[in-house]
């Protein structure tokens, strides 16, 4: 199989604010020796919308410029009329700073991202969806790799997890399942089954679709007791794990539909609707699978690192190789600290800033992209082509140098520097 479609990525605004779209489109043909025939621009991203949005301003350090109809235009110009052109959607949208609006934890306290499931947040993308098909895009691409943040915390037994608003619950109780959100406080085993503290983070056991429709209790249980999640010794384990796998089928089921309510106004204009997925299963920063969207036609395909051939996952769904480890994941990660810089330096402090820069830096060698893994990608006929990231280590250098350029007036020593190059394998260009 020849690989015919080649999607260029740019997950940040900030990429563009640092090298206009040719740039990125050169650097995406070094990568993968192919010229780019489709291109995703970041339409909303984690600061806010970046075009004039009756929804909220472009943030202010892009000068508050109608950015998004030059980049559509800069993109024509350069790869002909017979490109694609996308614009993507970061699902978080914190930047609305509405508590009515976000995630409620299991504790009842709420994270400052939205809930995809509370109406409001449907028809307010809706409508920066139908502001985005006005200035020429001719796709919508949602990303939902972390659309249901979750951590460990001090003070709180398991974990922060998911949403457990009233939409949430209805929804939850509509597809099934009845239980409180309590339950996930005041018995820790239904999230440590899938959740485990590590020194970077979070680790995660994600479900398959058929362990979800099966109760597969035994294969959940043996692989958190194998990657010491939990002890096999542990009281009412398999009660807990039968639990936590009807509360997963009835949250994938959920959050498909809330896709599918989002992406309606792309729909009914006729145009291309995308899912960027973490993972075919059920990822708890996600918690969709991609048989769950298929099932619900949430999008008209998905765009994923891995996905077996249709006799392990059956649907007629149409998939795109995402050529990075979790996707978008580690590259929003990274953009988060550099977009929200002035604020994080203020609130936290240079070494902490730089220290959650440093980390979210290392995570950038989940980038896959190269020739040799495009080439693989034609072999795999459930795959219509790729997409990918054109960002190599001198880029994130030179992102790294204009960031402390801005905060503090000056550059960082190279020595310190060198601290975040990112190691990627040998390609044109590196």
């Amino acid at each position: 199989m020849t690989v015919k479609r080649s999607i260029c990525f740019i997950p940040s605004g900030e990429m563009l604010r640092l090298h206009p779209v040719d740039h990125w489109l050169r650097r995406f043909a070094e990568f993968t020796q192919r010229n780019a025939t489709e291109i995703v621009l970041p339409a909303v991203g984690l600061s806010g919308p970046l075009f004039s949005s009756a929804v909220s301003p472009v943030p202010k350090t892009y000068d508050r410029s109608n950015l998004l109809p030059q980049w559509i235009q800069a993109s024509r110009e350069v790869m002909g009329d017979g490109a694609v052109i996308w614009g993507n959607i970061i699902v978080e949208l914190g930047f609305m700073q509405n508590e009515a609006l976000w995630l409620i934890d299991q504790f009842g306290d709420p994270l400052s991202q939205v809930c995809m499931v509370n109406p409001a947040v449907q028809g307010i993308i809706g409508d920066l969806v139908t502001e985005m098909l006005d200035y020429g895009v001719d796709g919508v691409v949602l990303d939902i790799t972390d659309a249901y943040p979750n951590s460990s915390a001090e003070g709180r037994v398991g974990f922060i997890m998911h949403c457990y608003c009233d939409y949430c619950m209805d929804s939850l109780r509509n597809r099934g399942f009845r239980e409180p959100r309590e339950v996930f406080f005041t018995e820790p085993l239904l999230g440590q089954l899938v959740l485990n503290k590590t020194d970077s983070g979070v680790g995660h056991i994600d479900p398959p679709q058929e362990w979800l429709d099966s109760r597969d209790t035994t294969n959940l249980m043996a692989l958190a007791v194998a990657r010491q999640f939990v002890n096999e010794e542990a009281d009412g384990l398999q009660a807990a794990a039968l639990r936590l796998l009807s509360y997963m089928r009835a949250r994938v089921a959920v959050t498909a539909d809330a896709v599918r309510a989002v992406l309606s106004p792309a729909r009914a204009a006729s145009k291309r609707t995308a899912v960027v997925l973490g993972d075919y299963k059920a990822d708890l920063s996600q918690l969709v699978t991609l048989p769950a969207l298929n099932s619900a036609k949430s999008a008209d395909e998905y765009w994923l690192p891995f996905v077996p051939d249709r006799s392990k996952v059956p649907g007629d769904w149409r998939a795109i190789q995402f050529l990075a480890g979790r996707s978008t994941y580690y590259f929003n990660a990274f953009f988060e600290v550099v977009e929200g810089a002035s604020l994080r330096m203020v609130l936290r402090g240079p070494q902490d800033f730089l220290g959650d820069l440093l980390r979210t830096s290392k995570a950038l060698m989940n980038n896959y992209l190269g020739a040799g893994a495009v080439f693989a990608t034609g072999k795999f006929e459930h795959f219509e082509g790729f997409a990918g990231v054109p960002l190599n280590q001198d880029d994130h250098i030179e992102l790294v140098d204009e960031l402390t350029r801005t905060i503090t007036g000056d550059v960082l020593p190279p020595e310190l520097l060198e601290r975040f190059r990112i190691e990627t394998a040998d390609r044109p260009g590196d």
